[in-house]
Protein backbone atom coordinates (compact mmCIF):
# COMPACT_ATOMS: atom_id res chain seq x y z
CA UNK A 1 0.00 0.00 0.00
CA UNK A 2 1.32 3.21 -0.11
CA UNK A 3 2.86 5.11 2.61
CA UNK A 4 3.56 9.17 2.78
CA UNK A 5 6.74 9.09 5.19
CA UNK A 6 10.52 9.76 3.57
CA UNK A 7 11.03 5.88 3.43
CA UNK A 8 15.34 6.40 2.56
CA UNK A 9 15.43 8.92 5.31
CA UNK A 10 13.94 6.32 7.50
CA UNK A 11 16.15 3.53 5.84
CA UNK A 12 19.06 6.50 6.57
CA UNK A 13 18.33 7.48 10.33
CA UNK A 14 17.97 3.64 11.00
CA UNK A 15 20.66 2.19 9.22
CA UNK A 16 18.77 -0.45 7.90
CA UNK A 17 20.20 -2.71 5.00
CA UNK A 18 16.88 -4.35 3.83
CA UNK A 19 13.28 -4.31 3.45
CA UNK A 20 10.73 -7.03 4.19
CA UNK A 21 7.13 -6.13 3.31
CA UNK A 22 3.93 -8.17 3.86
CA UNK A 23 1.33 -7.80 1.37
CA UNK A 24 2.55 -6.45 -1.82
CA UNK A 25 -0.97 -4.98 -3.58
CA UNK A 26 -1.21 -4.25 -6.99
CA UNK A 27 2.28 -3.51 -8.35
CA UNK A 28 1.05 -1.43 -10.84
CA UNK A 29 -0.09 1.05 -8.23
CA UNK A 30 2.23 3.22 -6.50
CA UNK A 31 3.79 0.81 -3.99
CA UNK A 32 5.26 0.67 -0.61
CA UNK A 33 7.98 -2.24 -2.91
CA UNK A 34 8.51 0.59 -5.50
CA UNK A 35 9.51 2.97 -2.74
CA UNK A 36 11.83 0.37 -1.13
CA UNK A 37 13.69 0.07 -4.60
CA UNK A 38 13.65 3.52 -5.45
CA UNK A 39 15.67 3.41 -1.49
CA UNK A 40 19.24 2.87 -0.66
CA UNK A 41 18.48 -0.93 0.11
CA UNK A 42 20.36 -3.49 -0.56
CA UNK A 43 17.68 -6.04 -0.53
CA UNK A 44 13.96 -5.78 -0.61
CA UNK A 45 11.75 -8.93 -0.07
CA UNK A 46 7.74 -9.01 -0.46
CA UNK A 47 5.33 -11.55 0.68
CA UNK A 48 1.94 -12.13 -1.24
CA UNK A 49 -0.89 -14.33 -1.15
CA UNK A 50 -2.28 -13.11 -4.59
CA UNK A 51 -0.86 -14.73 -7.36
CA UNK A 52 -1.91 -12.20 -9.70
CA UNK A 53 -0.05 -9.69 -8.08
CA UNK A 54 3.17 -11.47 -7.46
CA UNK A 55 2.95 -12.71 -11.40
CA UNK A 56 2.16 -8.65 -12.71
CA UNK A 57 4.95 -8.11 -9.80
CA UNK A 58 7.51 -10.70 -11.95
CA UNK A 59 7.28 -8.47 -14.74
CA UNK A 60 6.70 -5.20 -13.71
CA UNK A 61 10.11 -5.56 -11.57
CA UNK A 62 12.30 -7.80 -13.79
CA UNK A 63 15.02 -5.69 -13.24
CA UNK A 64 15.05 -5.38 -9.79
CA UNK A 65 14.61 -9.65 -9.48
CA UNK A 66 16.74 -10.80 -12.15
CA UNK A 67 19.81 -8.61 -10.54
CA UNK A 68 18.56 -10.14 -7.01
CA UNK A 69 17.61 -7.14 -5.40
CA UNK A 70 13.99 -7.75 -4.98
CA UNK A 71 12.61 -11.25 -4.04
CA UNK A 72 8.58 -11.71 -4.96
CA UNK A 73 7.65 -14.61 -2.67
CA UNK A 74 3.97 -16.34 -3.30
CA UNK A 75 2.92 -17.45 0.22
CA UNK A 76 0.63 -16.83 2.84
CA UNK A 77 2.78 -14.18 5.48
CA UNK A 78 1.77 -16.49 8.22
CA UNK A 79 4.47 -18.65 6.79
CA UNK A 80 7.12 -15.84 7.07
CA UNK A 81 9.62 -17.53 9.78
CA UNK A 82 10.31 -20.46 6.88
CA UNK A 83 11.75 -17.18 4.95
CA UNK A 84 13.80 -15.63 7.99
CA UNK A 85 16.53 -18.23 7.42
CA UNK A 86 18.84 -15.99 5.21
CA UNK A 87 22.30 -14.46 5.96
CA UNK A 88 20.65 -10.90 4.80
CA UNK A 89 18.55 -11.04 7.89
CA UNK A 90 21.98 -10.42 9.97
CA UNK A 91 21.81 -7.08 8.68
CA UNK A 92 19.17 -4.40 10.25
CA UNK A 93 15.98 -4.64 8.13
CA UNK A 94 12.77 -2.71 7.86
CA UNK A 95 9.53 -4.68 8.35
CA UNK A 96 6.68 -3.44 6.78
CA UNK A 97 3.98 -5.55 8.01
CA UNK A 98 0.47 -4.69 6.02
CA UNK A 99 -0.59 -8.06 5.23
CA UNK A 100 -4.29 -9.01 5.84
CA UNK A 101 -7.61 -9.92 3.75
CA UNK A 102 -10.45 -8.18 3.16
CA UNK A 103 -12.59 -10.47 1.26
CA UNK A 104 -12.80 -14.80 1.04
CA UNK A 105 -11.57 -15.60 -2.24
CA UNK A 106 -7.97 -15.90 -1.46
CA UNK A 107 -6.97 -19.74 0.96
CA UNK A 108 -5.56 -17.90 3.69
CA UNK A 109 -4.73 -19.30 7.61
CA UNK A 110 -6.00 -15.74 8.93
CA UNK A 111 -7.37 -12.98 8.33
CA UNK A 112 -4.84 -11.12 10.30
CA UNK A 113 -1.52 -13.00 10.56
CA UNK A 114 0.14 -10.20 12.27
CA UNK A 115 0.87 -12.19 15.70
CA UNK A 116 2.61 -14.95 13.32
CA UNK A 117 4.56 -12.12 11.80
CA UNK A 118 5.85 -10.79 14.64
CA UNK A 119 6.55 -14.49 16.20
CA UNK A 120 8.85 -14.90 12.91
CA UNK A 121 10.81 -11.12 13.34
CA UNK A 122 11.03 -12.40 17.13
CA UNK A 123 12.91 -15.73 16.17
CA UNK A 124 15.74 -13.58 14.05
CA UNK A 125 18.67 -13.11 16.08
CA UNK A 126 19.10 -9.05 15.54
CA UNK A 127 16.76 -7.81 18.14
CA UNK A 128 16.92 -4.05 16.59
CA UNK A 129 14.68 -4.49 13.39
CA UNK A 130 12.73 -1.40 12.67
CA UNK A 131 9.26 -2.82 12.56
CA UNK A 132 6.23 -0.96 10.89
CA UNK A 133 2.27 -1.81 10.88
CA UNK A 134 -0.09 -0.17 8.55
CA UNK A 135 -3.64 0.83 9.16
CA UNK A 136 -3.59 1.27 13.05
CA UNK A 137 -7.43 2.97 12.06
CA UNK A 138 -8.16 -0.74 11.41
CA UNK A 139 -6.28 -2.34 14.30
CA UNK A 140 -7.69 -0.71 16.96
CA UNK A 141 -11.05 -1.97 16.14
CA UNK A 142 -12.83 -4.70 17.44
CA UNK A 143 -12.13 -7.51 15.19
CA UNK A 144 -9.76 -5.96 12.60
CA UNK A 145 -10.79 -7.48 9.15
CA UNK A 146 -13.15 -9.97 11.26
CA UNK A 147 -10.22 -11.79 12.41
CA UNK A 148 -11.61 -13.50 15.31
CA UNK A 149 -9.32 -16.14 15.95
CA UNK A 150 -7.74 -14.51 18.93
CA UNK A 151 -10.84 -13.55 21.03
CA UNK A 152 -11.97 -10.52 22.11
CA UNK A 153 -8.37 -8.68 22.57
CA UNK A 154 -6.65 -5.16 22.18
CA UNK A 155 -5.32 -6.14 19.32
CA UNK A 156 -3.03 -2.80 19.64
CA UNK A 157 -1.65 -3.12 22.67
CA UNK A 158 -1.06 -7.27 22.21
CA UNK A 159 0.88 -6.30 19.06
CA UNK A 160 3.36 -3.58 21.12
CA UNK A 161 3.18 -6.38 23.88
CA UNK A 162 4.62 -8.86 21.50
CA UNK A 163 7.07 -6.26 19.74
CA UNK A 164 8.48 -5.79 23.76
CA UNK A 165 8.98 -9.49 23.73
CA UNK A 166 11.39 -9.22 21.09
CA UNK A 167 13.50 -6.54 22.64
CA UNK A 168 11.92 -4.34 25.42
CA UNK A 169 14.21 -1.43 24.58
CA UNK A 170 11.71 -0.74 21.20
CA UNK A 171 9.61 2.46 21.76
CA UNK A 172 6.69 3.50 19.68
CA UNK A 173 5.64 6.41 18.00
CA UNK A 174 3.16 7.04 14.18
CA UNK A 175 3.85 7.66 10.85
CA UNK A 176 1.44 8.97 8.41
CA UNK A 177 0.18 5.95 6.06
CA UNK A 178 -2.95 6.42 3.81
CA UNK A 179 -4.41 8.53 6.77
CA UNK A 180 -2.26 10.14 9.31
CA UNK A 181 -0.80 8.37 12.09
CA UNK A 182 -2.02 5.14 10.52
CA UNK A 183 1.66 3.33 10.91
CA UNK A 184 2.95 2.12 13.89
CA UNK A 185 6.58 3.18 14.20
CA UNK A 186 8.59 0.55 16.40
CA UNK A 187 12.17 1.52 16.57
CA UNK A 188 15.30 1.16 19.20
CA UNK A 189 17.64 4.03 19.58
CA UNK A 190 20.77 3.89 17.65
CA UNK A 191 23.68 3.64 20.47
CA UNK A 192 26.12 5.27 20.25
Amino acid sequence: MPINFDLEKLRQEHKCVNYFETGLWDPRDDISCKMALNSGFEKVFSIELFEEWVELGKTIFNTDISQGRLTLILDDSVNMNKYMNNEVFANKTIFFLDAHICNDTLNNRKRCPLFDELEAIKMLDRKDNVILIDDIRIIVQTFPWGENSYGLINFLEKIQEKILEINPKYKFSRLNGINEDDVLFAYVENEG
